[in-house]
């Protein structure tokens, strides 16, 4: 089995074929873009479950282990069920010889589950990219989605916004219908209708995002395809969620309006949907109590943590934190870990201000990817040194000691403290303070 990233549809098509073609029997939505797509899937799969469809979703990185990646009616695929299925695909490629990567491997788990399953809906969302992902195996699909935008993956999807936009736009289908988020960068938008154009995509519906009504409640409105609106309630934070609900809510009344089976989803399961939706890790708070049980030491704040980790998503993490605090200049506690190869100069630039204060820490090795790894601490440091020359810093030997140092500061000095820079990192908080992110 290869070890890295490898991308290319050879190996996985084949290894479909061997399986017996489970993604050719799937009802799919497929969703590609930087940010917002796992947010935008999990809207969608729970206005889905509200209005009584059985549903699949694959999402990638997982948060704390390849099998919650993997979701049947919101749930991660059981211990049992996600060990006898791997080994299923997994003999079947060794025998094969076909070196498919773990990526491919756990797509093709996914989609053997879901076909087993009988689920009504597949909601696939793009490992990487999208023309040469291992996802991008269907012929036809309910929709595809493309999200927000923005410079990421670079050495692999090119370094332009154009040329990633093409990348992205590999998963449109020929008479197929395509969502496309709303887009920071307006060369993005003109690759993306271009490219649904040169495809001969039947619709290519360009979403406007929704609108806060009580930006504290959550109440926004947006609107459907007719253009008539509806109030809903956002229950994750951040303006980034105007456009990922508003993308979600278009992919749904273009379903029930097309597709006979989904014709019954009614603007009350839309509601009700929307505001269940769960999706953690994303600008969400951590109580200061769960933090002082595990410290073992008084914690006076609660702590938001996000798994931003490019510029535009860092972009809207900032934005969040500025209109918080009525953009009042607090000073920030930043604990930081990054995947190496991100731009964590460009990221140190967006979020960096002169009386912050940084503590850098790596992340564990992630389960399933041996390919990642993190920043060397020490030069994240050297780095946010070169953005803010008189920040205050320190490198911790762990995420305990790197909680502590944070805290113990903040408990004297005030302020808020904000844990971001990975999603890998993110998984490891969770470890740490033991949350049960799966209910």
């Amino acid at each position: 089995m290869s070890t890295g990233i490898n991308l290319g549809l050879e190996r996985i098509f084949s290894l479909l074929e061997l399986i017996n073609n489970p993604h050719k029997r799937l009802s799919v939505i497929h969703i590609a873009g930087t940010n917002g797509k796992g947010s935008t899937s999990a809207y969608i799969d729970s206005i889905l479950l509200q209005s009584g469809y059985k549903t699949g979703r694959f999402n990638s990185p997982h948060l704390l282990e390849p099998r919650d990646s993997i979701r049947i009616n919101g749930l991660p695929i059981s211990k049992e069920d996600f060990l006898k299925t791997s080994e299923i695909i997994t003999n079947v490629n060794s025998t094969n010889n076909l070196e498919s990567s773990p990526f491919e491997i756990l797509t093709a788990i996914s989609l053997y589950w879901f076909d087993k399953q009988q689920v009504d809906v597949s909601i696939v969302e793009v490992g990487l990219g999208g023309r040469l992902d291992a996802t991008n195996v269907f012929d036809n699909v309910l929709s595809s989605i493309i999200t927000s935008l923005g410079m990421d993956h670079t050495n692999f999807l090119g370094d332009n916004i154009e040329s990633i936009a093409k990348e992205k736009a590999g998963i449109m289908k020929k008479n197929g219908n395509v969502i496309i988020a709303p887009q920071i960068e307006e060369k993005a938008l003109d690759t993306l209708k271009r490219c649904a154009e040169e495809v001969g995509c039947a619709k290519i519906l360009l979403v406007d995002g929704a609108k806060w009504e009580q930006e504290r409640s959550g109440l926004a409105s947006t609107k459907f395809l007719d253009n008539t609106y509806i109030k809903i309630n956002i229950p994750l934070p951040g303006d980034i969620q105007l456009e990922n609900s508003a993308t979600a809510i278009f992919a749904i009344d273009l379903l029930r309006k097309t597709e006979k089976k989904f014709a019954n989803i009614t603007n009350k399961d839309i509601i009700v949907g929307i505001e269940s939706t769960k999706w953690p890790g994303r600008l969400q708070w951590i109580d200061a109590s769960i933090l002082s049980n595990v410290l073992e030491f008084s914690v006076t704040s609660n702590l938001l943590i996000d798994g931003a980790h490019n510029p535009q998503a860092v972009k809207s993490l900032r934005t969040f934190i500025d209109k918080q605090y009525e953009n009042k200049l607090i000073k920030i506690h930043w604990i930081f870990a990054a995947t190496k190869g991100k731009n964590i100069t460009e990221i140190f630039e967006i979020l960096l201000n002169d009386n912050d204060l940084l503590t850098a820490v790596d992340f564990s090795q992630v389960e399933g990817m041996p390919w990642i790894s993190c920043y060397d601490p020490k030069e994240i440091i050297k780095v946010a040194r070169d953005v803010k020359e008189n920040i205050d810093t320190f490198v911790a030997e762990n995420l305990r000691e790197a909680l502590y140092h944070a805290y113990t500061k903040c408990n004297k000095e005030g302020g808020l403290v904000v844990l971001c820079g990975s999603l890998y990192f993110i998984s490891d908080l969770f470890r740490l303070l033991q949350i049960d992110v799966y209910n």
